[in-house]
């Protein structure tokens, strides 16, 4: 099969990058014919070296004679080309995706990596609809999205191709981690609720004098993060070790991972932390429940709730046996959560495009 993904970039610390990312390799591995068309970034010689064709597409555009360009060059790429799918992960590439499905006619699938985003809707254009997880699609079609064109594919990020392309954390980062300890790994913006965990921490810290938080991330919040830290004299207990490419070994030196986002439709995050065998607590929004399985694999707390994420965290802490427990329940099963897994998920929504006419 021969496959187009339009993407806006390949550049490091995008979820929905790291998901086309792994797509567009674990697709090459099997034999498919891939292009990867995007204005580039880190991971193009990854998918180079994976057998992923990669094109110059800038998709981004809002002067009218560059998106003419744009559009004028993705014809071209769908002349020389000729894709039997083309899959869109980002709004405008859905848009231009669109024009050439209907030109060439090429079935187009989108896949929704952020329905929080209030220009999602325009992800409707696809002839199927990835949903992230199950909750989603019920968000997608609630919203007007067609019931019969969204289906759901949960993210899975484990054994990625990307794992072996960059290189992991230092011992200067990683030699900071001191067990036991908690730790959260995100982007550090407001969605992803890292002052609530502070905050949470600072109510027991006191009580289990042994623990530390640890901050994984980089993003617009981390001096106003920092100044929380301060206030709640934390200096010492909190620590901001700032992005790491591949989560994996760090992920492993925690005992607890937290993820107190208000919106997360399917973080790559918990599967990763559910690899390393942490003990989860998570915010009950998005795909985090069905992450979690609704509670056997981790603990679930209400959004902007810092009082629940003190209540679970000090559960976890008092108890050796439980946490050894939740621990066990959040390995157990995390192997679904593998790349190779969503791939053949993926084909399988292809498969059914074209061997039926476009509607």
């Amino acid at each position: 099969m021969r496959i187009l993904h339009l993407v806006n970039h390949c550049i490091y610390g995008n979820g929905s990058v790291h998901v086309a990312v792994d797509l567009a390799c674990g697709q090459a591995q099997l034999g498919h014919e891939v292009m990867y068309a995007s204005a580039g970034g880190q991971y193009l010689e990854l998918m180079s070296k994976q057998g992923v064709i990669c094109e110059h597409l800038v998709q981004r555009e809002l002067k009218p004679v560059a998106l003419t360009r744009s559009l004028f060059r993705l014809i071209q790429i769908c002349r020389t080309f000729k894709p039997e799918i083309i899959h869109a992960h980002m709004m405008a590439g859905a848009a231009f995706g669109k024009l050439v499905s209907v030109l060439f006619r090429i079935p187009l699938v989108t896949t929704v990596h952020n329905s929080f985003d209030r220009h999602s809707l325009i992800m409707r254009l696809g002839n199927k609809v990835v949903a992230v997880s199950n909750a989603e699609r019920e968000l997608l079609i609630k919203r007007g999205f067609n019931p019969q064109k969204v289906v759901a594919i949960l993210n899975g990020p484990n054994f990625s191709p990307r794992d072996s392309h960059t290189q992991p954390a230092g011992s200067e980062v990683l030699d900071q981690i001191r067990s036991p300890c908690v730790m959260t790994l995100c982007g550090l913006h407001r969605r992803k609720g890292v002052h609530d965990l502070i905050a949470g921490f600072a109510e027991i810290a006191h009580k289990h004098p042994t623990w530390n938080l640890y901050v994984v991330g980089y993003g617009p919040d981390r001096d106003e993060l920092e100044k929380l830290r301060a206030q709640l004299k934390l200096e010492n207990r909190v620590t901001f070790l700032g992005y790491i490419n591949i989560p994996g070994p760090a992920l492993k030196k925690a005992d607890i991972f937290v993820l107190a986002s208000y919106a997360d439709p399917c973080a790559l995050v918990i599967p990763e932390a559910r690899e390393a065998g942490c003990a989860i607590i998570g915010t009950a929004v998005g795909g985090t429940p069905e992450l979690l399985e609704h509670g056997k694999a981790g603990i679930l707390v209400n959004p902007e709730a810092p009082k629940e994420i003190a209540s679970a965290l000090d559960l976890l802490m008092s108890d050796p046996a439980m946490l050894q427990r939740f621990r066990a329940s959040s390995k157990q099963g995390s192997e679904y959560y593998r790349v190779s897994r969503v791939v053949e998920d993926y084909c399988k929504v292809y498969t059914s495009l074209t061997s039926s006419p476009v509607q």
